[in-house]
Order: structure tokens, then sequence, then C-alpha cells
């Protein structure tokens, strides 16, 4: 073992506001991202422990701009369908 290497992350805190260790609870995080950019892209669970922290923010946000746009579009498909409905 090289004398100078740390087994901690320096950029990471060691606790959370509430005094939790932080480790398992960023883990969490990770595994929870890794989950749904797979689950939302095809890409095999595996394949996303070689992406770099920025791409998966990237991934991260280009999912949640694709899950607004769907749901903005199915509200105003029903608004609309509740309107049309209202005509009768």
């Amino acid at each position: 073992m090289h004398p100078f290497v740390s087994l901690t992350n320096f950029l990471d805190p060691k606790l959370t506001r509430d005094g939790k260790p932080y480790g398992p609870i960023r883990y969490k995080e990770i595994v929870r991202e890794c989950y749904i950019i797979a689950k939302n892209s095809n890409t095999p669970y595996t394949d996303l422990m070689n992406i770099t922290p920025i791409e998966k923010s990237y991934l991260m946000e280009f999912i949640a701009d694709e899950f607004e746009a769907n749901k903005k579009a199915t509200e105003e498909m029903r608004s609309k369908l509740s309107s049309q409905g209202d005509n009768y």
C-alpha cells in the first residue's frame, strides 16, 4: 500500500446533517440513478458502471425532461378530452 493513498473520499462528507453515515446513503442514490437510467435507456446496468458522473447527471436530466414533457402532453390531452366531453 502506498503511504499517501487514502481509502476515504475527501470530497464527500463523512456524516449527513442529521449525523448518519453519508456513504451508504450516497451509494443508494448512485444505485437508484443507475437503475433509472438502465430502465429508461435499455442500457445494461453493468455498462453504467463505466460512465462518468457528469454523463450520469446528464442522462438523469434528459430522462427527467422527457418525463416532464410526457406528463405535460398527457395533462393537455386529458384536459382536451374533458372539454370535448362537456360538449356532448
